[in-house]
């Protein structure tokens, strides 16, 4: 079994920068996989067994990266001291380089007015000094870094260019001592010290501008945090306390007062209110919630006074689970991703060398200065920095699966939302997805209908615990009718029934499928079976075999029953959008056929299999992927286990199985089909959105790097490029926002 650990890492800026990190962690013993992200400064680290924490640690520090392991792993960036920190210092050096620019490149922006203010070559050598190597600092640290463990990244580029432009004017000043404070000097028209200068404060901007974005791009997922509740008043014991919610134990009672958020899952013990879940589920009206209901930790209760039973605690919590499927999702890669970090790996290396032939070409074939070619190769340094690179895909995962599941929608890891966005066909489960899996017993029969009772306080007995649908409608039918008879153990067998023992007799509950594989005869109920399928009813027997019959004798059916569910309203309008997107719908269920075609022609859905066990299901979809489909599979109980496994996409319902929410791909917070259509769109919208980010990124530098090579931009021009490229990357992931809300 695998397990995972989150650490901090400091020094990552950049796609190389990732890829180092990744190769550092995953070189360590018992790591299997390793996510780093660009975005909040972190790695998650998987591996199975036993990991050696320190030797993590070590690899990264033996890579130039400082490490620390979260005391709470962050979900998401959450900000924490250090960032603010970092933060902090990036935005001192960012003014103290501004302030020491500004005259540098100012003298240059009269010149072609024919003012000349040229400075003084010694007082612009005092001014660029400090910024070289005070604010620049950071970009000699990856530099050492980068020669002293055979890597490169942003930093080699941004220090190596800006050395260049820095030592060349200081040669050309140390060659001519008479003019140093001449206010009227021709050599200060030589020096380019504003290069240099302005080249480290547009990336320091470039800097401070990405983590004001970053903050934003974490919005939604810092949302879903602060919906955590702190304190939970319980009754333990003869006291009432006021507890940290993390310390609600299972047998606790919860108060909540109105006006309150609810600090854990828990089910209502006693009360009634209006609960607005509308954090959680994105539905924005209140609902009901009565005794017996479910509600979720970190929604608003409205005017009632509740008492809760806890569900679920800590971790396994529902908004737990929210945050951890959307940091997972975020620190995961799309295979796209994948590309782009192999070609980071040599992107910095063919960039120096391009650099270095920009030199030897102008200085050699160009007939220009020594200078002049210095210059131009810095050029190409400067305007190739792949910070746009690094950011394109996480960015947009970050904002995109921040959004979806403010929408209600979770995706597993980042693969999910490539396979979304070219999902060809839906196939639907019939219960509880397209319908509202809430069956309602319409008719029953018995073999004995004068004794009756007997046969109802089995059934309830059997179908009191369950949480499959039928089960459930057919006890809360008999409720009240009988004496339930107390079983010790109750066998599910998948996509067929259950079966139980009681003294000396075996019951056997379930569809006709179960009858007839365990041997039991229907031909008395024939009528009963016409008059019930013929209105598209489900229906459901029970037989037994009792202990004095002969060995391998047949059950004898003892009672049947007739249930029909409705069609969820979202239904319609879900089938409805996804055909006219050009996505074929299917609808596969366990029920009999004409049940199944009832609910597809109501629907108009014109492919549909009924009568279907788990393995039935999976063979369908295999069969569609024979055809060369891409399936995204919807179910939410356990017999759709198999089948959501075995889709390209497997979409669980909300309030579905945890089995089915388990195995699945993705989940819906609610139980609605039209988040199936939203969940596809938004994985088309989020895919286009990393394709159009990574497109301009590598056309930026497609068309820059030539103009650079040419002698077309200067220095201070491609510094200015390179730091919008990312700001512009940021920005257009910043969109997503605006884009996933416009899905209707």
């Amino acid at each position: 079994m695998s397990e995972a650990i989150e650490l901090t890492v400091k020094g990552m800026s950049c796609a190389g920068c990732v890829r180092s990190v990744e190769r550092a962690l995953t070189a360590v013993e018992g790591v299997i996989a390793a996510s780093p992200d660009l975005m909040s400064n972190t790695a998650t680290v998987t591996y199975a067994g036993t990991v050696d924490k320190d030797l993590l640690l070590k690899s990264l520090s033996d890579k130039g990266y400082e490490a620390f392991f979260t005391s709470e792993p962050s979900v998401g960036g959450a900000v924490n001291d250090r960032d603010l920190d970092s933060a902090s210092i990036d935005k001192r050096l960012f003014v103290i380089a501004l302030l020491l620019t500004l005259p540098l490149v100012g003298q240059m922006v009269f010149l072609p007015l024919g003012i000349n203010l040229s400075i003084p070559p010694l007082i612009q050598f005092l001014l660029a000094l400090p910024v070289q190597f005070y604010a620049g600092a950071r970009f000699y640290k990856g530099i050492w870094q980068a020669v002293r463990y055979g890597q490169s990244n942003m930093d080699t580029l941004v220090a190596i260019g800006t050395s260049a432009a820095f030592g060349l004017s200081v040669f050309i000043l140390l060659g001519d001592y008479s003019e140093w404070m001449s206010w009227s000097s021709h050599l200060a028209h030589e020096l380019y010290f504003e290069a240099s200068a302005a080249v480290i404060t547009l990336v320091l901007l470039g800097k401070v501008l990405e983590e004001k974005a970053k903050g934003k791009t974490n919005k939604a997922l810092e949302a879903l945090i602060r919906l955590q509740p702190l304190n939970a008043t319980v009754i333990r014991g003869q006291n009432q306390l006021t507890v940290p919610a993390i310390k609600v134990l299972s047998d606790d009672i919860v108060i909540v007062r109105p006006g309150d958020v609810i600090p854990v899952d828990g089910e209502i013990c006693k009360g009634t209110s209006q609960v607005n879940e509308a954090m959680i589920t994105g539905e924005a009206m209140p609902v009901i919630k009565n005794t017996g209901d479910l509600v979720i930790g970190g929604t608003l209760n409205g005017e009632g006074l509740l008492h809760l039973s806890p569900t679920t605690l800590g971790k396994s919590s529902r908004l737990s689970q929210i945050i951890n499927q959307v940091k997972t999702a975020r620190n995961t890669k799309p295979r796209i991703q994948k590309l782009v970090d192999k070609v980071s790996a040599v992107f910095v290396p063919a960039v120096l060398i391009f650099s270095l032939l920009t030199f030897l070409g102008w200085w050699m074939f160009g007939a220009v200065s020594f200078e002049i070619a210095i210059i131009n190769a810095v050029t190409v340094l400067v305007i190739a920095c792949p910070c746009a690179l690094g950011l394109a895909t996480p960015t947009a995962i970050m904002v995109g699966s921040g959004q979806a599941a403010r929408m209600g929608i979770l995706v597993k890891n980042a693969d999910v939302i490539e396979k979304l966005s070219k999902a060809t066909t839906v196939v639907f489960d019939k219960t509880g997805t397209l319908t509202e899996g809430r069956p309602e017993v319409i008719a029953s029969t018995f073999v004995d209908e004068k004794n009756d009772k007997e046969i109802i306080s089995t059934v309830i007995g059997l179908t009191k615990d369950s949480s499959h649908p039928l089960s459930k409608a057919i006890a809360e039918y008999f409720d009240g009718k009988a004496k339930p008879k107390e079983f010790k153990t109750i066998t599910a067998v998948p996509g067929l029934g259950l079966s139980a023992e009681l003294t000396d007799t075996t019951y056997f509950l379930g569809s006709e499928r179960y009858m007839t594989q365990v041997g039991a005869m229907l031909s008395g109920y024939q009528n009963f079976i016409d008059t019930n399928h013929a209105c598209g009813a489900s229906l459901v027997w029970i037989a037994q075999r009792n202990a004095t019959s002969v060995k391998d004798e047949a059950p004898i059916v003892i009672g049947g029953f007739a249930l029909q569910d409705k069609i969820k309203p979202q239904s319609f309008k879900a089938v409805e959008a996804l055909k006219a997107r050009g996505v074929s719908v299917v609808m596969l269920s366990g029920d009999h056929q004409l049940a199944a075609q009832k609910v597809a022609e109501a629907l108009e859905i014109e492919k549909v299999e009924g009568n279907l066990l788990p393995e039935g299901k999976l063979s369908y979809l295999q069969k569609l992927h024979q055809e060369g489909e891409i399936v995204v599979m919807v179910g939410d109980g356990i017999n759709d286990a198999p089948a959501l496994a075995g889709a390209d996409i497997g979409l669980a319902m909300g309030d579905g199985s945890d089995v089915a929410i388990n195995t699945a791909d993705a989940s819906l917070i609610q139980s609605n089909p039209y988040l199936v259509y939203k969940t596809i769109r938004a994985g088309q919208v989020i895919h286009a959105k990393i394709g159009h980010n990574l497109i301009g990124a590598f056309v930026y530098n497609v068309i820059g790097l030539p103009l650079a090579a040419s002698g077309l931009l200067s220095p201070v021009l491609a510094g200015l490029a390179m730091a919008l490229s990312s700001v512009t990357v940021m920005a257009s992931s910043l969109s997503l926002y605006s884009s996933l809300k416009r899905i209707d």
